[in-house]
């Protein structure tokens, strides 16, 4: 089996909004082995809002999923499909979002400071998009833009294999080509470059957020990666528990139902 890694990753937002800061404001632990990987939320909030919830995303089965204990129950999907399944849950008779003018780009800013051991690469990243919000009769635009200064850990793949760093840039780049075929090369590329062979051990995002009405929000939300470790984990914390109660959500992409 390829060398693990454990990290706990710390997350808060500067927000003068409390639900939007506590929207955000997270801390959890990320197990990477052999092209999976599992993220537990030790506190805030969990997937889709669920307490005690957990992501685990596999290489065999391919599969991204949603597990949570209290209610034993686990929300499944094809990786390529994550974009789109989560596109058709926002997108019903009761709500429809539609994010239009996406951009992407980035950076490189030079060598970065030393975090936990390791050489970093200072990486800028620019975001934004124009979203479009239906619920019943009721419609709200805004428009979003941020920019993200990254410190990417490279030679992280020294100790881990790719195929595990794959698994957690999964966790949330899947679905990409699918909702925004425009970026997906740009996204391609700025992956071959740090995402297969490095970790961003801290990030800073100045986001802006605007209404039709030009009334602007701003917040400054940090990521920090402490607790590094490297060796091998129990394969167990990687499989979906047996007698958990399991749903398909891919179908719902494609057209069916969630079995």
């Amino acid at each position: 089996a390829a060398g693990g890694i454990t990290f706990t990753y710390k997350v808060t937002s500067s927000s003068t909004d409390k639900r939007a800061r506590e929207a955000k404001d997270m801390l959890a632990t990320v197990r990477l082995q052999d092209g999976n990987a599992r993220v537990d939320y030790t506190n805030g909030q969990g997937p889709m809002g669920q307490k005690g919830a957990y992501i685990l995303v596999t290489s065999s089965p391919a599969q991204f999923a949603i597990v949570n204990d209290k209610d034993k129950q686990v929300m499944i999907m094809e990786p390529s499909m994550l974009g789109s399944t989560f596109g058709a849950m926002m997108n019903n008779p009761m709500l429809k979002l539609t994010i239009k003018n996406a951009k992407f780009s980035y950076k490189d800013m030079g060598a970065g400071e030393d975090i936990l051991g390791y050489k970093t690469r200072r990486v800028r990243v620019y975001n934004s998009s124009d979203t479009e919000m239906k619920i019943v009769i009721k419609t709200m635009k805004y428009s979003n833009s941020d920019s993200s200064d990254q410190w990417i850990a490279q030679g992280i793949n020294v100790d881990v294999d790719e195929a595990a760093l794959a698994a957690w840039g999964k966790a949330f780049t899947s679905g990409l080509k699918t909702t925004s075929p425009e970026l997906a090369a740009e996204f391609a590329k700025y992956d071959r470059e740090y995402g297969r062979n490095g970790l961003a051990l801290k990030s800073t995002t100045w986001s802006t957020q605007t209404d039709e009405k030009g009334k602007a929000t701003s917040d400054v939300v940090t990521m920090e990666v402490t607790d590094l470790k490297k060796g091998a984990i129990d394969a167990a914390m990687f499989k979906i528990p047996a007698n958990y109660k399991v749903s398909d959500l891919s179908a719902m992409a494609k057209g069916g139902g969630a079995n």
